[in-house]
């Protein structure tokens, strides 16, 4: 019978909650990629950390019952779920910031590695992992976690408002992400040592626990604020989405006669299904959000060289206000100073 510390037994509950919440998580919303994408994460990563957890044990009873060729083969197996870590998490923000993100075969390219060393566990040898293949998994992760920081950059960059809770959340992941790469690194390991790794992988996993029961109690809020709304948390970041497409894309706010009526109708959703999500996810009125974007826009065409000439009005127009007297208004209350001001300001 193997010996067990409490912070062994603390990093195996983590393991065991990760397969837990991926299962969960599966079958939670079926048909939702990003939640398949999640999942198949959280068990990858699981799988890895359980690893340390075995050499750990191992390392307590040293005369523990398990034949050094099966303890070998779990090591391998564990290890080899490294190189599937970096391509998920890149996957996981794709599908979380791209309108219409759709899993291609051409993604299958990115695991090549993780397959090849999974099927060839049982014949590779410690000086492989020693010598090579440890420091190669982790400046792979290390690539593909820098991958999912600019994705998740220009995705905030082209949203040109505060993120909020898709946002947010992806934040969150990349600092806790960040940590694990960081106590992890070659530099850091020596004194983490194989269980600690494993114990701040378990309480990034209960952060991750208390995210979501957050999200859960946003939904109630959500529910209690909007009673009788059939817009779930679901339907509102697919809406989220597809509100983002018609801005940053299609530029809906350039229709001096875009309305949320109008809005509504062409994204396919209620009038009080669009109202709440634009209040809830940006805490604006259709209206407020409008005029942001079409600050951004005149801001941009004062500052442009090229537009040096053109007259207030014009900008005006061309970022779709219908009135002149409403642009100076709204301008100067959201920049804090008249537009001709701002011109001659970025102009020197």
């Amino acid at each position: 019978m193997f010996r067990l510390d409490w912070l062994t037994l603390f990093a195996a509950f983590g393991s065991f909650q990760g397969v837990l919440f991926a299962i969960i998580l599966w079958f939670r919303k079926k048909g939702d990629i990003s939640n398949r994408i999640f999942s198949l994460l959280l068990v990858v990563t699981s799988i890895r950390i359980a690893k340390n957890i075995v050499v750990h044990v191992r390392e307590l009873d040293p005369d523990m019952q398990m034949s050094l060729e099966i303890w070998r083969l779990l090591v391998n197996i564990g290890l080899s779920h490294q190189f599937a870590i970096g391509p998920l998490m890149v996957l996981y923000f794709l599908s979380r910031t791209q309108q219409g993100f759709t899993f291609s075969k051409s993604y299958l390219w990115h695991f090549a590695p993780y397959f090849l060393l999974l099927v060839s566990s049982p014949f590779q040898p410690w000086p492989f992992w020693r010598d090579f293949a440890l420091h190669a998994s982790y400046v792979s992760i290390l690539f593909y976690y820098l991958q999912a920081v600019w994705v998740y950059r220009d995705y905030s960059k082209k949203q040109n408002h505060a993120p909020k809770s898709a946002n947010r959340w992806l934040r969150d992941f990349l600092v806790i992400t960040g940590v694990l790469l960081l106590v992890y690194s070659p530099a850091l390991f020596k004194y983490s040592g194989y269980i600690g790794g494993a114990v701040l992988y378990a309480i990034g996993l209960y952060t991750v626990s208390a995210i979501m029961l957050q999200e859960n109690r946003y939904t109630a809020y959500f529910q209690t604020k909007y009673p009788g709304s059939s817009v779930t948390l679901e339907k509102q970041t697919q809406l989220q989405k597809q509100l983002e497409q018609k801005i940053t894309v299609d530029r809906c706010f350039l229709d001096p006669e875009m309305s949320l009526s109008k809005l509504a109708g062409q994204l396919q959703v209620s009038t009080n299904a669009l109202s709440q999500v634009i209040n809830s996810v940006y805490n604006k009125s259709f209206t407020d959000l409008m005029n942001y974007h079409r600050i951004e826009q005149a801001k941009a065409l004062l500052a442009n060289p090229d537009r040096a000439q053109d007259k207030i009005a014009t900008i005006a127009y061309d970022s779709g206000f219908n009135s002149i007297s409403r642009f100076n208004t709204v301008f100067k209350k959201e920049v804090g100073m008249p537009p001709s001001e701002f011109r001659k300001q970025t102009s020197r």
